[in-house]
């Protein structure tokens, strides 16, 4: 399991509860606080992958070896999932009251110290063609050396870039590159299309919190890679 938080519970029952409630109320009021649906698509889709483990493992005389392993790495895996988004859209979000985070489990923040430093952190990027003219991007915190993993006080992945011919060259300034995109998943894939095969992709990418613009973190060096 990640680091022990206050708000994040260990015994199964209590994490099983913890999430529900979080997950469901979310849901319920995710226009009145702001939050983003990719961001709660990815918890909501990880709840429903551990509730039904959750369910074979409450009864001890019938489940297996196999259910309550693949019940822990499940929770494990999801736990970090639920970490992401809500130091992503609630510990920070200017639309929820201390109460509204008090009633999803998630404490009220510590208002002696600034909830926005600034984001000094640059986003390592690995990049890989898939083929058919898909590139697939795993963008990672510094200290995370393994999984892809958003910034905490990020909710986004901003990136530009530009396609080139071979022998082109690259861009020096951030604003020669004519394309933006942002994704809200620290893994994602930019499909590029069959006609793009063989030209190079070059892009710069930064963290930014779209709640607290001035959070904006620092662009990356340029990455390129082919396109296939």
């Amino acid at each position: 399991m990640p680091k022990r938080r206050s708000y994040l519970p260990t015994r199964d029952k209590d994490f099983y509860e913890f999430q529900k409630i979080l997950a469901d109320s979310c849901t319920t009021n995710k226009v009145a606080w702001g939050i983003e649906d990719a961001a709660l698509t990815v918890v909501t889709d990880e709840k429903a992958i551990y509730e039904p483990l959750y369910a074979k493992i409450v009864n001890k005389s019938t489940r297996s070896k196999g259910d309550v392993l693949a019940h822990r790495e499940e929770k494990e895996k999801y736990a970090k999932i639920i970490m992401t988004f809500i130091n992503a859209q609630i510990r920070y979000n200017d639309k929820m009251t201390d109460k509204n985070r008090s009633d999803v489990g998630v404490p009220p923040r510590d208002t002696s110290l600034s909830p926005h430093p600034p984001i000094d952190d640059i986003p390592l990027v690995g990049a890989r063609a898939q083929g058919g003219g898909d590139l697939e991007f795993r963008v990672r915190v510094t200290e995370d050396k393994t999984m892809a993993s958003m910034h905490p006080a990020a909710n986004l992945i901003e990136f530009r870039f530009t396609i080139l011919e071979p022998g082109d060259i690259p861009p020096t300034d951030e604003n020669d590159y004519p394309k933006k995109e942002v994704s809200s998943r620290a893994k994602f894939t930019l499909a590029l299309g069959l006609k793009n095969t063989g030209k190079k992709f070059f892009g710069i990418f930064r963290w930014v919190n779209t709640h607290k613009p001035r959070t904006v973190g620092h662009w990356t060096e340029p990455i390129s890679v082919i396109i296939a």
